[in-house]
Protein backbone atom coordinates (compact mmCIF):
# COMPACT_ATOMS: atom_id res chain seq x y z
CA UNK A 1 0.00 0.00 0.00
CA UNK A 2 1.28 3.49 -0.75
CA UNK A 3 2.60 5.44 2.20
CA UNK A 4 1.83 9.15 2.05
CA UNK A 5 4.80 10.48 3.96
CA UNK A 6 6.25 13.96 3.64
CA UNK A 7 7.57 14.14 0.11
CA UNK A 8 10.82 16.05 0.58
CA UNK A 9 9.76 19.59 0.07
CA UNK A 10 7.97 20.16 -3.18
CA UNK A 11 10.08 22.41 -5.36
CA UNK A 12 8.30 25.69 -6.04
CA UNK A 13 6.59 25.29 -9.39
CA UNK A 14 6.83 28.95 -10.37
CA UNK A 15 3.11 28.84 -11.13
CA UNK A 16 1.11 32.07 -10.82
CA UNK A 17 -1.64 32.03 -8.20
CA UNK A 18 -4.69 34.09 -7.38
CA UNK A 19 -5.83 32.49 -4.09
CA UNK A 20 -5.00 30.12 -1.23
CA UNK A 21 -7.73 27.75 0.01
CA UNK A 22 -7.51 25.64 3.17
CA UNK A 23 -9.97 23.05 4.48
CA UNK A 24 -9.90 21.46 7.95
CA UNK A 25 -12.00 19.73 10.59
CA UNK A 26 -10.92 17.93 13.80
CA UNK A 27 -7.66 19.51 15.00
CA UNK A 28 -8.06 22.27 12.43
CA UNK A 29 -8.10 25.38 14.64
CA UNK A 30 -4.59 24.67 15.98
CA UNK A 31 -3.36 23.66 12.51
CA UNK A 32 -4.77 26.85 10.96
CA UNK A 33 -3.17 28.96 13.69
CA UNK A 34 0.19 27.22 13.08
CA UNK A 35 0.07 28.11 9.38
CA UNK A 36 -1.63 31.51 9.31
CA UNK A 37 0.52 33.11 12.03
CA UNK A 38 3.55 32.54 9.77
CA UNK A 39 2.14 34.44 6.78
CA UNK A 40 3.55 37.99 6.50
CA UNK A 41 1.38 41.11 6.36
CA UNK A 42 2.61 41.49 2.76
CA UNK A 43 1.08 38.13 1.69
CA UNK A 44 -0.44 39.21 -1.63
CA UNK A 45 -3.31 36.74 -2.02
CA UNK A 46 -6.74 36.23 -0.51
CA UNK A 47 -7.08 33.16 1.71
CA UNK A 48 -10.27 31.11 2.01
CA UNK A 49 -10.68 29.01 5.16
CA UNK A 50 -13.26 26.28 5.65
CA UNK A 51 -13.15 24.83 9.17
CA UNK A 52 -15.95 22.55 10.40
CA UNK A 53 -17.31 24.49 13.38
CA UNK A 54 -20.71 25.47 14.75
CA UNK A 55 -21.91 28.99 13.97
CA UNK A 56 -21.41 30.20 17.52
CA UNK A 57 -17.66 29.51 17.34
CA UNK A 58 -16.52 30.87 13.98
CA UNK A 59 -17.00 34.55 14.89
CA UNK A 60 -14.79 34.24 17.99
CA UNK A 61 -12.24 32.07 16.18
CA UNK A 62 -11.89 34.60 13.34
CA UNK A 63 -11.45 37.45 15.85
CA UNK A 64 -8.81 35.51 17.80
CA UNK A 65 -6.92 34.64 14.62
CA UNK A 66 -7.07 38.25 13.48
CA UNK A 67 -5.35 39.26 16.74
CA UNK A 68 -2.64 36.60 16.35
CA UNK A 69 -1.92 36.94 12.63
CA UNK A 70 -0.14 39.57 10.57
CA UNK A 71 -2.63 39.07 7.74
CA UNK A 72 -6.21 40.14 8.33
CA UNK A 73 -8.63 37.36 9.32
CA UNK A 74 -12.39 37.83 9.32
CA UNK A 75 -15.52 35.75 9.37
CA UNK A 76 -16.80 35.89 5.78
CA UNK A 77 -19.96 37.94 5.26
CA UNK A 78 -22.32 37.92 2.33
CA UNK A 79 -21.21 40.51 -0.22
CA UNK A 80 -17.61 40.86 1.03
CA UNK A 81 -15.35 42.09 -1.76
CA UNK A 82 -12.34 39.75 -1.70
CA UNK A 83 -9.06 41.52 -0.93
CA UNK A 84 -5.44 40.34 -1.00
CA UNK A 85 -3.81 39.65 2.36
CA UNK A 86 -7.14 38.86 3.99
CA UNK A 87 -8.32 35.43 5.14
CA UNK A 88 -12.05 34.72 4.98
CA UNK A 89 -13.36 32.10 7.41
CA UNK A 90 -16.54 30.35 6.34
CA UNK A 91 -19.26 31.02 8.97
CA UNK A 92 -20.36 27.93 10.86
CA UNK A 93 -23.75 26.52 9.87
CA UNK A 94 -23.62 28.19 6.43
CA UNK A 95 -21.89 27.72 3.07
CA UNK A 96 -19.24 30.06 1.66
CA UNK A 97 -19.34 30.49 -2.12
CA UNK A 98 -17.74 33.07 -4.41
CA UNK A 99 -19.01 34.94 -7.46
CA UNK A 100 -17.36 37.12 -10.08
CA UNK A 101 -13.86 36.90 -11.54
CA UNK A 102 -10.39 36.57 -10.04
CA UNK A 103 -9.98 40.35 -10.43
CA UNK A 104 -13.27 41.20 -8.78
CA UNK A 105 -14.60 38.46 -6.56
CA UNK A 106 -17.36 38.67 -3.96
CA UNK A 107 -18.32 36.24 -1.25
CA UNK A 108 -21.77 34.73 -1.15
CA UNK A 109 -22.95 33.17 2.10
CA UNK A 110 -25.93 30.84 1.81
CA UNK A 111 -27.88 28.87 4.40
CA UNK A 112 -28.67 25.97 2.17
CA UNK A 113 -27.70 24.89 -1.31
CA UNK A 114 -30.47 22.32 -1.70
CA UNK A 115 -27.87 19.62 -2.37
CA UNK A 116 -28.78 16.39 -0.60
CA UNK A 117 -25.28 14.96 -0.49
CA UNK A 118 -23.72 17.80 1.48
CA UNK A 119 -23.35 16.88 5.15
CA UNK A 120 -21.17 19.69 6.38
CA UNK A 121 -21.99 23.34 6.95
CA UNK A 122 -19.56 24.77 6.02
CA UNK A 123 -18.44 22.26 3.39
CA UNK A 124 -14.89 22.23 2.01
CA UNK A 125 -16.19 20.48 -1.13
CA UNK A 126 -18.69 23.25 -1.90
CA UNK A 127 -16.30 26.13 -1.23
CA UNK A 128 -13.41 24.58 -3.18
CA UNK A 129 -15.67 23.83 -6.19
CA UNK A 130 -17.03 27.40 -6.11
CA UNK A 131 -13.48 28.84 -5.91
CA UNK A 132 -12.51 26.75 -8.93
CA UNK A 133 -15.31 28.28 -10.98
CA UNK A 134 -13.99 31.80 -10.25
CA UNK A 135 -10.21 31.28 -10.01
CA UNK A 136 -9.80 28.27 -12.32
CA UNK A 137 -6.53 26.49 -11.60
CA UNK A 138 -4.82 29.52 -10.04
CA UNK A 139 -5.38 28.10 -6.56
CA UNK A 140 -3.17 26.40 -4.00
CA UNK A 141 -5.53 24.15 -2.01
CA UNK A 142 -4.42 22.55 1.25
CA UNK A 143 -6.39 19.89 3.11
CA UNK A 144 -5.57 19.65 6.81
CA UNK A 145 -6.40 17.29 9.68
CA UNK A 146 -10.02 16.20 9.98
CA UNK A 147 -12.43 13.30 10.16
CA UNK A 148 -14.22 12.04 7.08
CA UNK A 149 -13.56 12.96 3.45
CA UNK A 150 -14.86 16.54 3.02
CA UNK A 151 -12.52 18.23 0.55
CA UNK A 152 -11.94 15.21 -1.69
CA UNK A 153 -14.67 16.09 -4.20
CA UNK A 154 -13.73 19.77 -4.04
CA UNK A 155 -10.14 18.84 -4.89
CA UNK A 156 -11.42 16.51 -7.60
CA UNK A 157 -13.08 19.52 -9.26
CA UNK A 158 -9.95 21.72 -8.82
CA UNK A 159 -7.32 19.28 -10.08
CA UNK A 160 -8.36 19.16 -13.79
CA UNK A 161 -8.35 22.98 -13.79
CA UNK A 162 -4.67 22.85 -12.90
CA UNK A 163 -4.80 23.75 -9.20
CA UNK A 164 -1.99 22.68 -6.85
CA UNK A 165 -3.25 20.44 -4.04
CA UNK A 166 -1.38 19.50 -0.87
CA UNK A 167 -2.40 17.30 2.06
CA UNK A 168 -1.18 17.31 5.64
CA UNK A 169 0.84 14.19 6.47
CA UNK A 170 -0.46 11.44 8.73
CA UNK A 171 2.09 11.96 11.51
CA UNK A 172 1.16 15.59 12.16
CA UNK A 173 -2.64 15.14 11.90
CA UNK A 174 -4.99 14.83 14.87
CA UNK A 175 -7.23 12.76 12.57
CA UNK A 176 -5.85 11.59 9.22
CA UNK A 177 -9.23 11.37 7.49
CA UNK A 178 -9.65 14.33 5.15
CA UNK A 179 -6.00 14.52 3.99
CA UNK A 180 -5.88 10.75 3.53
CA UNK A 181 -9.02 10.84 1.36
CA UNK A 182 -7.35 13.40 -0.92
CA UNK A 183 -3.97 11.61 -0.99
CA UNK A 184 -5.50 8.16 -1.55
CA UNK A 185 -7.54 9.51 -4.48
CA UNK A 186 -4.28 10.64 -6.09
CA UNK A 187 -5.30 14.30 -6.00
CA UNK A 188 -2.48 15.80 -3.91
CA UNK A 189 1.05 16.37 -5.16
CA UNK A 190 2.58 16.39 -1.65
CA UNK A 191 1.89 15.24 1.92
CA UNK A 192 3.48 17.73 4.30
CA UNK A 193 4.14 17.94 8.02
CA UNK A 194 2.09 20.71 9.63
CA UNK A 195 5.20 22.60 10.74
CA UNK A 196 6.47 22.78 7.15
CA UNK A 197 3.28 23.88 5.39
CA UNK A 198 3.63 27.66 5.91
CA UNK A 199 7.20 27.78 4.55
CA UNK A 200 6.11 25.75 1.51
CA UNK A 201 3.17 28.08 0.91
CA UNK A 202 5.51 31.08 1.01
CA UNK A 203 7.95 29.37 -1.40
CA UNK A 204 5.11 28.48 -3.77
CA UNK A 205 3.25 31.79 -3.42
CA UNK A 206 6.01 34.36 -2.80
CA UNK A 207 4.99 37.53 -0.99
Amino acid sequence: APVFESVRPPKATGKRYAALAIGASTGGPVALQTILTKLPASFPYPVFLVQHMPGTFTTAFAARMNNLCQIKVKEAENGDLVEPGCAYLAPGGKQMLVDGSSRSCRIRIVDDTGLDNITYKPSVDLSFASLGRVYGGDILAVVLTGMGADGREGCRSLKPRGATIWAQDEKSCVVYGMPQAVAAAGLSSASLALGDIASHILAEMPA
